[in-house]
């Protein structure tokens, strides 16, 4: 259990560095949708820090005792305000509430005490350990930067 909580801390700290190095990229690749109908870099990196505070803030402090999780906001609005906040924010401040929100996430997980990692608790009709809900909080980033770093790839490619 002890190297599946490294990971997941290893993770968190490679995708700050990772989101650091977006600081490099031009204003017109941050603001332009990677595809038609989809998300710019600067909505994808916008929409994980209210989901990191959530977790902070409504998840991990309600693991471990019998009362049940509190409701999870509605992920259409939710996504839809940080969307709308990241196309009129500076990339260097999106890129540093990001920054702020998943340390924050991290000083959350490394608080959690080793005996915790493989407790069970329930997620709407489903069971999930700590350690599988946090890893799927790492697919879900890591979703995420491929299709950045697809997009990006595909934009240099063309020049």
């Amino acid at each position: 259990m002890k190297d599946n909580i490294e990971a997941i801390i290893l993770h968190h700290e490679e995708m700050i560095q990772w989101v650091k190095s977006l600081n490099n990229l031009p204003a017109e690749e941050w603001f332009r949708p990677l595809d038609e109908n989809k998300w710019s870099i600067a909505e994808i990196i916008s929409h994980f820090g209210p989901w990191d505070d959530f977790v902070v803030n409504m998840r991990l402090p309600y693991l471990g005792n019998s009362e049940p999780l509190p409701k999870a906001p509605d992920p259409q609005n939710l996504n839809e305000q940080s969307s709308s906040r990241a196309r009129s924010t500076e990339q260097a401040t999106v890129i540093q509430s990001f920054i702020d929100s998943r340390n924050r996430l991290l000083t959350g997980i490394s608080e959690i005490r080793e005996g915790s990692w493989g407790q069970t608790f329930k997620l709407g009709e489903k069971k999930l350990t700590l350690s599988r809900y946090l890893e799927g909080l790492a697919d879900h980033d890591l979703h995420h930067r491929t299709q950045i770093e697809q997009a990006t790839n595909r934009k240099n490619a063309q020049i």
